[in-house]
């Protein structure tokens, strides 16, 4: 089956600074240790970098992450 290499980026927005960090280390952590059935192979690119939310003001982070995509056959 065939595979893609993409690249993920994950931005999350909470109260402040400090929490959208832990919140974006927790969710880049979550991805990492996956089971494997659709991505594979996910491992940490870039970040967590902090941020504003220009429309809103809310402090967010934001990370990326490399990882490969099983293709599935649609019938």
């Amino acid at each position: 089956m065939a595979m893609s290499r993409v690249l993920l980026r994950v931005t999350v927005w909470h109260e402040d600074a400090d929490q959208a960090h832990d919140l974006a280390m927790l969710c880049q952590g979550l991805l990492v240790c996956h089971d494997g059935s659709v991505l594979s192979a996910i491992r940490p690119d870039g970040g967590p970098l902090p941020g504003t939310d220009p429309d809103s003001g809310v402090d967010l982070s934001t990370f990326t992450v490399r990882a490969r995509v099983r293709a599935d056959v649609l019938a």
